[in-house]
């Protein structure tokens, strides 16, 4: 009776999950959707400096690659090793730098360029990166939202935050990446 009782538990559990994953999922079609539907603009961004958007874009993503391998080696400090206070402290405000870094990067892509898949792209390597970015804000609201829950399966956060993780550094290879190895380093 015990078994039993364990896999009733265990599928409740992993009930939870399926809201949780679902939320990731509209979020990343609605950013999709909306790149889809209302970008590209027409009106110039401003550079901030840099000589053109896209430089702007590869270096402020790359400074959001730096904190994402941080919170990479973090998580699994708190998550394998149980982290002092600070460690845990560093992590949470990390994350939140590199989101909100994210954001002029992810509006850049969207505005400029819009949501590219299908006949729409120009390249494979386009598509893919626009694929990568969606991915990227779903599992991250995915990843949130868990954080929040109670009794979310033990699987599910070191998957989200895996997710998050690859999809930013798929991401960022196929655009910030390529840019350097192209155009090269200039400002």
């Amino acid at each position: 009776m015990s078994l039993l009782t364990d896999v009733v538990t265990v599928s409740r559990r992993n009930l939870i999950a399926v809201p949780v994953l679902l939320t990731g999922a509209a979020v990343s079609v609605a950013l999709g959707m909306a790149g889809i539907h209302y970008w590209p603009g027409t009106q110039p961004l401003p550079t901030w400096g840099f000589s053109a958007p896209q430089i702007f874009k590869a270096y402020l993503s790359s400074a959001v690659g730096v904190l994402i391998i941080g919170q990479l080696l973090t998580a699994v400090w708190i998550y394998r090793f149980h982290a002092p206070k600070p460690v845990r402290i560093f992590h949470r405000l990390s994350g939140a730098l590199a989101f909100l870094l994210s954001l002029p990067v992810a509006f850049y892509c969207l505005y400029s360029f819009g949501f590219q898949v299908g006949q729409g792209a120009t390249s494979t390597r386009v598509m893919a990166h626009s694929i990568a970015g969606v991915v990227f804000y779903g599992a991250f609201a995915s990843k949130m939202l868990t954080l929040r829950l109670k009794r979310t399966p033990g699987w599910l956060l070191p998957i989200l935050g895996a997710t998050v993780f690859t999809s930013f550094v798929l991401a960022w290879t196929l655009a910030a990446f390529w840019w350097f190895r192209t155009v090269g380093f200039a400002r």
